[in-house]
């Protein structure tokens, strides 16, 4: 991984190259990603909330998701950072299996609170049924990518800024929509909050 935040810490990055690249597991249950913000219950960190920031600079990941958030709360903010994705998923908010000890699976999914301001991204979002996320887009903004596009699973609340643009690349399953539709470019895909088109 390019990061790794276990509990109760936090990585700040300013005008930073920033590379990853996974190597996949003989365990086909790990997850692949750039990026993670967890808790895994070993005792070498304390238990909390993590976060990650990163302002400027770039981000490049070479194999497996960008973000990946798993039994912890978390923020993760980035303003103005230019990402390279390895696959079409920017963030998965999920539980694992528990194999490695990290949580009761179950009930070991992600709280993610995602904020970005003055940033342009792509790819999809990922949130498990034991997850959730508050995505907040501000200062003109850009997400380019859908959300659940399997359908409804967990908790999702989209904030979308007067100046900020989702350009849907499939239909999205969210909880709640703050902002005006008319900052969404449907490209013939639809957006559902709490079922409802």
């Amino acid at each position: 991984e390019a990061v790794v935040v276990e509990g109760k810490n936090s990585v700040t990055l300013n005008n930073v190259a920033l590379t990853g690249n996974m190597q996949a597991s003989t365990d086909a249950n790990e997850n692949v990603h750039n990026i993670m913000l967890y808790q895994s219950m070993s005792g070498d960190a304390e238990v909390g909330h993590s976060s990650f920031t990163a302002t400027g600079g770039s981000i490049i990941a070479k194999a497996g998701d960008m973000f990946y958030v798993t039994n912890t709360t978390c923020t993760i903010s980035l303003s103005n950072v230019a990402l390279t994705l390895a696959n079409d998923t920017l963030l998965q908010v999920a539980g694992n299996n528990s194999s490695r000890g990290w949580g009761t699976e179950g009930a070991n999914g992600g709280t993610c609170t995602f904020t970005a301001a003055g940033q342009t991204m792509s790819g999809n979002i990922i949130v498990d049924e034991i997850s959730s996320l508050d995505l907040s887009l501000a200062e003109g903004s850009v997400l380019t990518g859908a959300i659940n596009t399997s359908g409804a699973a967990g908790t999702v609340n989209v904030t979308l800024g007067s100046d900020c643009q989702w350009v849907l690349t499939g239909d999205s399953y969210i909880s709640s929509f703050t902002g005006d539709v008319s900052g969404i470019t449907t490209n013939g895909y639809t957006v559902y909050v709490n079922g409802a088109a």
